[in-house]
């Protein structure tokens, strides 16, 4: 009697796809272990059937800074060049038969793996931690354009401000001057003014004195006898 399959075609696809949409690269041995278990050979004909599409994660590695770029392709190609080396070395040495063990022959492998997995994960948080560190510099650089572009306008209005006071300040310097030379004319004219009632008071006097001092005509002798 066929032994019964512990996981169904559907589940194989879902756990393949699950991976599909984190990016990371899809084999018998990544699908195993997602799925906790399953016959390596009966995912590969599973696979084999699956529709391909390509993972997401490059896209966003396009965007990445150049080294943190050449890091992450760097650890890829070591870690899948590390996988390809254990499977071929489990497939050159496990018979055909013993597919339905693999997953307790291979424990130091998975662990391998297992650790691989896990510095791609940190690789991948280091990244995400620079993207945010990029977006916050681009917003810090933002606000500082904002602020530079406030200062500027603030300074063409102080600018403007203080032309105008100047224009101010010599209107009224003009103001002043005018109103100095005319207190001086007034002034003068003052001066003037006494000066000519002086001579008026003067005149006044001369003619009282004349006035009072004018001698009397004297009556003539026997007139009026």
């Amino acid at each position: 009697m066929p032994r019964p399959q512990k996981y169904t075609d559907s589940e194989i696809v879902a756990a393949a796809q699950a991976l599909i949409a984190r990016g990371e690269e899809i084999n018998p041995m990544r699908v195993r272990m997602r799925l906790g278990g399953g016959n390596v050979k009966r995912i590969k004909t599973v696979l084999a059937g699956m529709p391909w599409r390509p993972p997401q994660g490059p896209a966003l590695a396009g965007r990445l800074p150049p080294a943190l770029k050449r890091e992450l392709l760097h650890l890829t190609a070591e870690a899948s060049q590390e996988i390809l080396l254990l499977l071929a070395k489990y497939w050159a040495g496990v018979p055909a038969a013993s597919t339905n063990t693999i997953g307790e022959e291979n424990a130091g492998p998975r662990t391998h793996i297992t650790d691989l997995d896990k510095s791609r994960l940190v690789l991948s948080e280091k990244l995400a931690l620079a993207q945010s560190k990029r977006e916050e510099t681009e917003r810090c650089m933002k606000q500082v354009a904002t602020e530079r572009d406030d200062l500027a306008r603030n300074f063409g209005s102080l600018q403007s401000a203080l032309r105008n006071a100047e224009a101010d300040f010599r209107a009224a310097q003009r103001t002043i001057e005018t109103f100095e030379r005319h207190r001086r004319e007034d002034r003068e004219q003052i001066r003037d003014l006494h000066k000519r009632i002086e001579e008026m008071i003067g005149e006044i006097a001369q003619l009282k004195t004349k006035a009072s001092g004018a001698p009397q005509r004297k009556r003539p002798r026997g007139a009026g006898s």
